[in-house]
């Protein structure tokens, strides 16, 4: 299983939050520098979201690109993706994927529009804590196995779960997601309160194809794992 580190954009600096709420845990500096000694160290794939996009307050979107071109062979992207001409944008590059979160949950009509014909080159970003996953704009959860349900049906690359009652925490990882695995097609990641290496050992055992870190790489937890 693939380790592959993520990047955090706010304000055109490199952070990883604590369960997402801004002002909370690392500030990192120069993302493109962040991005590049990423590189250095071995990781050829790298996880990038744009927090201030996802948030409508604005972009980083000089940024994200510049961290394209650092040289990784793999790049998913996501953050504020709500259309084919941002869409497009990501993908003009071969080592891109885009990672769209909101859209396929309250517009999937217009998901289906927008991914026509790079269906191979999209993922689908699940935020999830307990059996409900949450999406923004909801005040209430959906659960998880009617979401899978609708999930499956849009033959995407595959998908990303984020645990987001342990992200930015290095409180651990969630035990039950591996009955989750079993239901969903394609390429499966997992995000959130990973804090050793122990943590991706089961996340590979469990059939995850990849595991991004944040915290527990940049706080020298699991600093140089690349794979397990």
């Amino acid at each position: 299983m693939k380790v592959v580190p993520s990047v955090d954009i706010s304000g055109g600096k490199a952070v990883k939050r604590i369960k997402g709420k801004r002002d909370t845990g690392l500030q990192l500096g120069d993302p493109v520098a962040v991005a590049s000694e990423l590189r250095k160290m071995g990781y050829d794939s790298i996880h990038v979201v744009d927090l201030d996009a996802a948030e409508g307050i604005g972009n980083n979107w000089r940024h994200v690109l510049d961290i394209i071109k650092v040289g990784f062979l793999r790049v998913t992207v996501g953050g504020g993706i709500r259309d084919r001409e941002r869409l497009n944008s990501i993908l003009k590059e071969s080592s891109t994927i885009a990672v769209m979160s909101t859209l396929p949950f309250t517009e999937p009509e217009k998901f289906r529009e927008a991914v026509r014909g790079v269906e191979d080159r999209v993922m689908i970003s699940v935020d999830y804590c307990g059996d409900h996953i949450f999406v923004k704009g909801w005040n209430e959860g959906v659960k998880a196995s009617v979401a899978i349900d609708k999930l499956n049906g849009f033959k995407v690359r595959g998908f990303i779960f984020t645990y987001v009652c342990n992200e930015g925490t290095k409180g651990g990882i969630d035990e039950r997601i591996g009955g989750w695995l079993k239901l969903i097609c394609g390429e499966k990641g997992y995000a959130g309160g990973i804090a050793s290496t122990e943590d991706l050992r089961r996340l590979k055992e469990m059939g995850f194809d990849f595991a991004i870190v944040g915290m527990a790489l940049y706080t020298g937890a699991i600093r140089g794992v690349l794979n397990v």
